[in-house]
């Protein structure tokens, strides 16, 4: 509104009387100067030039000038020319008649705002957005007086505390400070003097609370009508001073903030409110009945609080003028109960309604299918079920979005059904559409997202099918049975942007299909398809960034196309016949951050260009038959490798030190291969197992457009070789099944978070590491088959998670550990250890027996005699120390004479005895020194008993 406004007031128009208009030099200059201070790659602005056909800049891309003088007035880039970089230059300053400068989403790498800026003082609209932008705001900035549109959000000053110069702009209606860490909560208050603003936009700006002598409650806008506060650390004390808008605000949004409890009853007051966001906080119980008031209320958030209500019980609080109001109800991701509700029919306005992520339960009410103005149904990750019929769509036309997934739901429709509706979002995963194809599915013919997978669906795909899924950008039919030859889809997605299609887990068979040049992701694994992978150079370009053919019976050599596979970040051929050596073009994959290639038949040694792929984060080569050595670099090239397999292979050599380098290592499993040397003693350098990562930390999950793909690899764990998924959770060393020599360094011991270390069958001698308890965090040890020696640490007593320990065939010796943990282990744990006792191994160890008869002989007499004498000693040392405690109380009860008596009974230790705490502490100390002597005595007594104990 505010920018129609403008330009209408501005009174030009880029197509009137263009022959009229003639561009002043001086300014053309200005803005050629602008010009030759950015990098415009792709040639947005080619319009611009000097040449003899581009001389007239009123003609130039994002510039107009006024009919009348020919002065340039707007120079407005649209932000889709966000390609654009540069510097800041002060030569735009000199279009001293611009009404309107918007150069939001230019890079301007850091620059400064030049002081310059203060001579646009006719300047309405100035829109600076997202411009890397750096650097002190211009004092200068004041003097823009006429400004009514001023937006600096996103970008990086470095001092924005003293906001007082904004006072000056009292004709500002829209301010933007959003993503500004320095932002303070005062500005609220300079925000009062300013009369005209209606949009205030502070996101994303890390204001604390709003501090009363800050922000007096007097005097305030009575004009402001948007209000967005979203993401900062605002707590319940904000609320008192937002009710002061109660008859202005109608945009509030306070989401991602520290409110907590109840939500206030006073915002259903604010009777102008139109959308009201409170999502991502920490609300609890239930909605106020007062929202039911809100009779202009359209758009209510609550989504991501802890809203743990019944949802008929919700909805109810909503009835009233609302509920002729509302057109969106998100109350998504909450704790919400119950099933939905009959009387959801009554909102009639509703077009949007979230309940996705919560606890709902019982079937779907069919009087979801009478919300005739529905167009978004998101209720998926429920529990939600029964059988879904035609009826619960009977008069959704106007539905466009409908995501029912990860609910056991059923849908019944007959083979003719033709639905009210066209859908561009189809989601229906983890439901049951099956056992045939869905017929229905023809009639939609413009949807650009579907995902039918998990759906029990065994049966092959129609041609059909093909047809109408031209227009698609996803899609998804894993996960089912479905059968048959894919076709020929070469032609097909012509509208596509960048197709992604995952048929993964199915039954499909013959060769590869062949797809569009411009598919995006294709996930074909767990399937049947063979012969060559050669077939896909003909069809994938740049824009391939995931390519899965895993688990299917494909072979031949790796092909030489892989050079045009520029963007690709995932390539997983695991689980197949393929063989031969991996080709140096393996070097062009820049981005790729994962590569499977386990389970095949490759050969050869690594090679060095795939030291190129520095993005790595998973590399999987197990089960081939690769040799050579281990090479140096790829500690050195690859370190953000997070998990590295290489097992089952022919590898030989030492473990290169370098691998040390892999700080971000999780997973390193160097088994079953033919190494030696010893392990490095830099093992306390993979600094990922030390340190525990935050619980968002998301390790490789995010690939753009491919955020839902999870790598895989087959992980000996426990004992067992698993297929396992959601890697993230593991932390694992296993160099099992080698010819390593020397000790088990003992700085192993400092990755507490390792998880499972196995370092079983090589030739390693000498002890375990003494502080090996500090692994607190370990699951899985085993060191069997070594030629290891020593005691048992007692520390392993410490590893209480411990389920799987294998200490077998070694050369330990001495008693083992006793604790609850080390007891629970099955025997086998520790066989082949000839000279290892105790439990579970042995009832006993040499020398107990002998230890148990002592007491019963001649010494069990003496025993007793010394045990007789120490309670009669112990006996008077009590009485003695009762009777100095009476005397000492009644020295300080009496007279001065018995109080003198006893200064020097106790003369020798000095003690004033002029309280009755002081003759207590000589109570303690004569106590305590009686006690040391006879327990000293009897220790010297029991010294004969220590042969047996340490036997």
């Amino acid at each position: 509104m505010i920018l129609l406004h403008m330009q209408t007031s501005i009174g030009f128009n880029s197509t009137t009387a263009d022959n009229e208009v003639r561009c002043i030099k001086s300014e053309r200059q200005a803005l050629l100067t602008f010009k030759q201070g950015l990098v415009d790659k792709y040639g947005w602005l080619s319009s611009w030039g000097n040449e003899e056909e581009k001389k007239e800049c009123c003609k130039w891309e994002g510039v107009q000038c006024s009919n009348t003088t020919g002065h340039v007035t707007v120079l407005n880039i649209p932000t889709d020319h966000s390609e654009i970089t540069g510097n800041f230059g002060a030569s735009l300053f000199e279009l001293q008649h611009l009404i309107s400068l918007g150069l939001s989403s230019i890079d301007f790498n850091l620059s400064h705002i030049p002081e310059s800026i203060g001579l646009l003082n006719k300047i309405q609209h100035l829109d600076l957005y997202s411009c890397n932008l750096s650097g002190p705001l211009p004092s200068q900035l004041a003097n823009l007086t006429s400004l009514q549109f001023l937006d600096l959000g996103s970008n990086n000053f470095n001092s924005v505390e003293n906001l007082e110069w904004l006072t000056s702009l009292s004709y500002l209606k829209y301010l933007g400070l959003s993503r500004i860490n320095q932002v303070t909560n005062c500005l609220l208050q300079v925000m009062n003097k300013l009369p005209h603003l209606i949009e205030l936009h502070l996101d994303r700006c890390n204001l604390q609370d709003v501090v009363p002598q800050c922000v007096p409650m007097i005097n305030t806008s009575t004009s402001l009508a948007v209000l967005h506060l979203e993401s900062n650390n605002l707590s319940d004390s904000t609320f008192q001073w937002l009710f002061e808008f109660n008859q202005s605000l109608v945009d509030l949004s306070l989401s991602n903030n520290q409110f907590q409890g109840l939500i206030p009853e006073n915002l259903g007051h604010m009777t102008y409110l139109e959308s009201l966001t409170l999502s991502h906080s920490q609300f609890g119980k239930g909605i106020p009945k007062s929202f039911g008031n809100l009779c202009k209320l359209r758009y209510l958030g609550i989504y991501g609080n802890n809203l743990d209500g019944m949802l008929p019980e919700l909805i109810g609080n909503l009835t009233g003028c609302l509920q002729l109001s509302l057109e969106s109800l998100n109350l998504g991701g909450n704790k919400i109960k119950g099933p939905l509700p009959d009387m959801i029919e009554n909102f009639s306005s509703l077009r949007e309604l979230y309940l996705y992520n919560n606890q709902l339960s019982g079937t779907v009410s069919k009087s979801i299918g009478l919300l005739s103005e529905l167009e978004q149904l998101h209720i998926s990750s429920n529990s939600l079920n029964g059988t879904i019929t035609e009826s619960h769509f009977s008069t959704l036309s106007k539905l466009q979005s409908l995501d029912m997934s990860f609910n056991p739901l059923s849908f019944n429709f007959s083979r003719d059904w033709i639905p009210p509706f066209q859908l561009y979002f189809i989601g229906l995963r983890s439901c049951k559409l099956g056992p045939k194809f869905p017929n229905w599915l023809k009639t939609q013919k413009d949807f650009s997202s579907l995902d039918i997978s998990g759906n029990q669906i065994s049966d092959s795909i129609p041609k059909w099918f093909w047809n109408v899924s031209s227009t698609a950008d996803e899609l998804n039919l894993s996960s089912n049975q479905i059968y048959g030859i894919v076709p020929d889809l070469s032609t097909n997605f012509a509208n596509s942007l960048g197709l992604r299609i995952d048929l993964s887990k199915n039954k499909l068979q013959g060769s590869l299909p062949v797809f569009p040049a411009d598919v995006s992701s294709i996930n074909l694994s767990k399937n049947r398809f063979f012969g060559s992978i050669s077939y896909l150079c003909t069809v994938t370009r740049r824009k391939l960034q995931l390519l899965d053919v895993s688990y299917n019976q494909l072979s031949g050599k790796l092909p030489g196309c892989m050079t045009g596979w520029t963007n690709l970040r995932i390539l997983n051929l695991a689980n197949n016949h393929l063989f031969g050596k991996i080709p140096s073009s393996i070097g062009s994959l820049s981005y790729l951050e994962s590569l499977g290639l386990q389970n095949n038949n490759f050969s050869g040694e690594i090679p060095w260009s795939l030291g190129n792929c520095s993005a790595l984060q998973f590399l999987d080569l197990s089960y081939n038959r690769f040799s050579g050595i281990i090479p140096a670099w790829v500690g050195e090239r690859l370190s953000s490798l997070i998990f590295l397999l290489l097992r089952s292979n022919n590898f030989s050599g030492d473990i290169p030190l370098q691998l040390c380098r892999l700080t971000n290592i999780m997973l390193l499993d160097l088994s079953n291969n033919h190494l030696s040397g010893s392990i490095p003693w830099c093992i306390q350098n993979l600094t990922a197992l030390a340190q525990k990562k935050s619980s968002d930390y998301n390790l490789f999950l995010i690939y753009g457009a491919i955020a839902s793909y999870v790598d895989k690899a087959a992980i000996m764990w426990k004992g067992m070789v698993y297929d396992y998924e959601y890697l993230k959770d593991l932390r694992i060393i296993d160099l099992s099944s080698n010819k390593l020599t020397g000790e088990i360094p003992v700085q192993i011991s400092s990755l507490f978070q390792l998880v499972q270390l196995n370092l079983s069958r090589n030739q390693l001698t000498g002890k375990m590491p003494p502080d090996i308890g500090q692994l607190r965090q370990l699951e899985s040890l085993d060191l069997s088959s070594n030629q290891l020696s020593g005691h048992v640490p007692g520390s392993m007593s410490q590893l209480n998670f411990l389920s799987t320990l294998n200490l077998s065939h070694n050369n330990f010796s001495g008693r083992i550990p006793l604790s609850t943990q080390m007891q629970s282990f099955n025997a086998s744990a520790f066989v082949g250890n000839a000279a290892l006792c105790g439990l579970p191994l042995t009832p006993t160890c040499p020398g107990d027996e002998k230890a148990k008869s002592k007491p019963t002989d001649s010494g069990g007499k003496d025993n007793q005699e010394d045990r007789a004498e120490f309670w009669k000693s112990f006996k008077l040392s009590m009485e003695l120390g009762v009777a100095i405690s009476f005397v000492g109380v009644l020295a300080v009860k009496l007279d001065h004479p018995l109080k003198h008596l006893c200064f020097l009974l106790f003369n020798n230790v000095r003690v004033h005895l002029s309280t009755l705490k002081d003759c207590l502490y000589v109570l303690v100390a004569v106590f305590g020194l009686v006690v040391r002597e006879h327990v000293s005595r009897l220790a010297k007594k029991l010294k004969l008993f220590e042969p047996s104990v340490s036997s």
